[in-house]
């Protein structure tokens, strides 16, 4: 029950000129408090607390919304005071368990805030923000799986709430899940059109997948609420560089440098952008300043060589590649296994025509990266074949497609006949993936190929097996999206258009994916419109060079909700 119902409902019955001064000061606190009043929330409930005799359970609420107002003005150490108090006097209220958890994730101590949301999911089973800030708190301590299951239940228990589908948004992009990082993000803004959280979220997700200008438009909408924000202003930069826009990403790089001069990933994205418009002095001296600031950076080292590679020499000083050298083995020295500065080593190598060593590198590089399209190309160009991922395939191949295990759970796909392309698969649980049919699309889908396997299952033994299908654009050999087939016995629907599908998973969440741009031609005869449309079987396309994009997750963001005792039951962020 509320605090402000529960006094109101007291008031009734309370008797006494002491009693209701209490029961006043107490409402015209939690009057205040939703008003987001908090200094005079305070003031009030501290009245409020003056009176002689007080009911337990009024003081226990009373101590719960001061902890809230104390909380809101960043006074976590005396909210986490008062949510004691309350509970000292009232152990069976969730929602002050709940409010205290989420005080302890703020002060860094999330794991006692796992058992206080622990506590308040005991006494109310049902409690979907207990278990939507106990997802936070697994998020915090990197334990993102536990976190996935908890946002799961926020979800089922708050269908209509954005913040639970932000969170398992966030917790699918840590599990490399994010595509279906994607899919939660945009349930999230089609349910709260206005929360920030998931548009920033979802840019950091699209800047994973190389969707630039996606995650360009995404970043916009962040900072329409408030625009100085460097680290906003960052991510978009990146976004416009992907996008080629670099005079707009200069200027958000610009601004990001003012607003916060010791951001060092700010100079080392202004050294890109330099580069790429060949003022490689002006990049030189921005990747500089990134290691003066961050003298272990080991990308502004790895960067500031492949920089110096590109200056012609001059008289009197160490030949270009010389000087590159000795900054990538300093980047290589601080971390060994760095695919960027193995990949930049092997530039140089090459460069000064030692040739067996560039090749070594461009093979290390991509035994630490196999998406990395620099190295592929580079052994291609030397007429090397490109190696397959470490670890054998895990299946006997379907259609040529074979599944590996460079890495603890990463999975990746490739097929001889598609050399430049790699598939990484999205899986859920424990499992490993399974290859289980290829198909071709035709018509204006030419180039187009369905690639579904068997993805894991959600834990839950009475849930099923989960099937998906990695979209596969072979013109750009790259993976479109990667989209539910059935989940147990519960089948997605795949409805085509003319060129683009739309995919609306069990829960009832659609995705429009768009595959090739409209053409103003003779509309395109379908067939129906059931999985898995139209198929060719036989042809192959034409096969062209390898797109790729980065690899690295760029962190940030904040927790995706809160809780609330006494008068709020929510509190989320």
């Amino acid at each position: 029950m509320g605090a402000f119902l529960l006094l109101a409902t007291l008031a009734q019955g309370q008797a006494g000129a002491e009693e209701d001064v209490t029961l006043l000061r107490a409402r015209e606190g939690a009057a205040a408090l939703l008003r987001g009043q908090y200094d005079k929330a305070i003031a009030a409930y501290d009245q409020a607390l003056q009176a002689k005799e007080i009911a337990d359970f009024v003081e226990a609420n009373i101590y719960s919304d001061r902890g809230i107002a104390k909380w809101r003005l960043k006074r976590t150490k005396e909210a986490v005071g008062d949510f004691n108090k309350s509970i000292e006097l009232s152990a069976e209220n969730p929602a002050v368990y709940n409010n205290r958890g989420n005080a302890l994730i703020d002060l860094g101590h999330a794991d006692e805030a796992v058992k206080d949301f622990d506590r308040a999911i005991t006494l109310s089973p049902t409690y979907g923000p207990a278990y939507n800030n106990r997802g936070n708190a697994h998020m915090t301590l990197g334990q993102y799986a536990a976190a996935f299951q908890d946002f799961r239940k926020a979800v089922e228990l708050m269908p209509t709430s954005a913040v639970p589908f932000n969170g398992r948004g966030k917790a699918h992009a840590e599990l490399v899940r994010y595509h279906a990082a994607v899919r939660d993000f945009n349930r999230a803004l089609a349910l709260n059109a206005k929360y920030e959280p998931a548009y920033r979220n979802r840019a950091e997700t699209y800047l994973v997948l190389g969707k630039y200008r996606e995650a360009a438009d995404d970043v916009t909408l962040a900072l329409a609420s408030q625009p100085e924000q460097p680290e906003l202003l960052l991510m978009r930069a990146r976004a416009y560089d992907g996008d080629k826009k670099y005079i707009t990403a200069l200027e958000d790089l610009n601004k990001a440098i003012e607003l916060k001069p010791e951001l060092a990933a700010a100079y080392i994205e202004r050294g890109n952008v330099f580069t790429a418009v060949r003022r490689v002095d002006d990049g030189i001296g921005d990747y500089t300043r990134a290691i003066e600031l961050d003298p272990k950076n080991v990308d502004a080292y790895a960067l500031r060589a492949s920089a110096k590679l590109q200056i012609l020499a001059k008289e009197g000083e160490p030949a270009p590649a010389d000087a590159a050298l000795a900054d990538v083995n300093q980047a290589l020295l601080l971390a060994p296994d760095n695919a960027l500065a193995l990949r930049v080593r092997g530039n140089i190598y090459e460069a000064l025509t030692r040739t067996d060593d560039a090749i070594a590198d461009y093979r290390l590089a991509l035994a630490k990266d196999p998406f990395q399209a620099e190295s592929r190309m580079a052994l291609m160009r030397l007429k090397q074949e490109v190696p397959p991922e470490e670890g054998t395939p895990l299946d006997a191949p379907v259609s040529d497609w074979v599944v590996r295990e460079p890495s603890p759970g990463r999975f990746i796909a490739s097929n001889p006949k598609y050399p430049a392309l790699r598939a990484d698969l999205e899986m859920f649980g424990s499992g490993k993936p399974k290859i289980l049919e290829w198909s071709l699309m035709k018509d204006a889908l030419a180039g187009i190929g369905l690639l579904r396997y068997y993805a894991g299952d959600l834990g839950q033994a009475d849930e099923g097996s989960l099937e998906y299908v990695a979209i596969v654009d072979l013109y750009a050999n790259k993976v479109v999206s990667i989209e539910p087939h059935s989940w147990g016995s519960n089948a997605a629907q795949w409805n085509w258009q003319a060129v683009s599908v739309v995919v609306t998973d069990p829960e009832g969440n659609a995705n429009e994916i768009k595959l090739r741009k409209p053409k103003a031609a003779r509309p395109v005869a379908r067939q129906d419109d059931s999985w898995p449309g139209r198929v060719d079987r036989g042809r192959e396309p034409r096969r062209e060079g390898f797109e790729g994009g980065t690899r690295e997750a760029r962190k940030g963001g904040r927790r995706g909700g809160g809780g609330g005792g006494g008068i709020f039951n929510w509190l989320f962020q």
